[in-house]
């Protein structure tokens, strides 16, 4: 470059290999920087919950209440009552919605034998391969199923945000002496997208019958007839938790009689 003043010539400086180094180690922390934030807010906000598994634990308490004459009864028959309590915890990483839900309670009688059934062990064999409820014991049997009671355990569909629960508590009530067990089934169908699945329920002798449905655009769509491809669905993640338990409402303490004769034989 020619410089006027002197009438001499003076070379612009030129960048040193040093200076070209910094140059690339600044953009790379920057370009580190921007991924880093990336990973943090798009990675682990949004792609890594959205991956996760869906679950709903559940919690099914059933007890005895208390013992009375039942207004408009007879005088002297007696009933008790029985409270049910649901809880719905979500332990899951995202947020899930409970759909419509139901649960059913049948009451059990029972047939006891004096002698065992030499064949049970087969026939309970075949129960548990075929995936089938097990209505008999060696010294037992299954005899008549009454549905007693049903309901739906949280009336409006709701959000459980992740760690959140929900809890619900019903109370009904069964003629004293009549039933040996009570079996109590709860359903709860849930579903990772919000909008896109409808649960309608039909109570029958055998329970609660469920019936799914897509929904497109907040209309009822088409059924959903396999449950596994719907919870593999993205677009619906659709999933079912179940709880069964049982009551036993004989009395704590043998008859008078019974303790008398084992007192006896010893």
């Amino acid at each position: 470059m020619h410089n006027a003043l002197d009438g001499g010539w003076i070379m612009a400086d030129t960048p040193t290999r040093a200076s070209e180094i910094r140059n690339w180690l600044q953009a790379f922390i920057v370009v580190t920087g921007v991924a880093g934030g990336f990973y943090q807010f798009v990675f682990r906000e949004m792609l890594l919950p959205a991956a996760a598994p869906i679950n709903l634990s559940t919690e099914v308490t059933i007890r005895e209440a208390g013992f009375r004459s039942a207004r408009g009864a007879e005088r002297n028959e007696q009933f008790e009552a029985i409270e049910l309590a649901v809880t719905a915890k979500n332990p899951s990483s995202r947020d899930i919605y409970l759909l419509a839900n139901c649960w059913h309670v049948h009451g059990l009688t029972n047939t006891l034998k004096s002698r065992p059934n030499e064949t049970f062990a087969g026939t309970v064999t075949g129960d548990i391969n075929k995936r089938q409820p097990i209505n008999e014991g060696a010294y037992y049997e299954i005899r008549k199923v009454f549905l007693v009671a049903a309901g739906g355990a949280f009336i409006q569909d709701q959000i459980l945000h992740p760690n959140e629960s929900v809890s619900a508590s019903f109370v009904f009530y069964v003629p004293q002496d009549v039933y040996d067990v009570l079996h109590v089934h709860v359903q709860l169908p849930t579903t990772a997208v919000a909008h896109s699945a409808e649960v309608e329920w039909k109570v029958t002798a055998e329970g609660c019958v469920e019936s799914a449905y897509r929904m497109r655009n907040g209309v009822r769509g088409e059924p959903i007839e396999d449950l596994y491809k719907a919870f593999l669905d993205p677009a619906i993640k659709f999933q079912a938790a179940s709880s069964s338990k049982e009551l036993s409402l004989w009395t704590r303490e043998p008859p008078a009689a019974v303790t008398e004769v084992s007192r006896r034989a010893r």
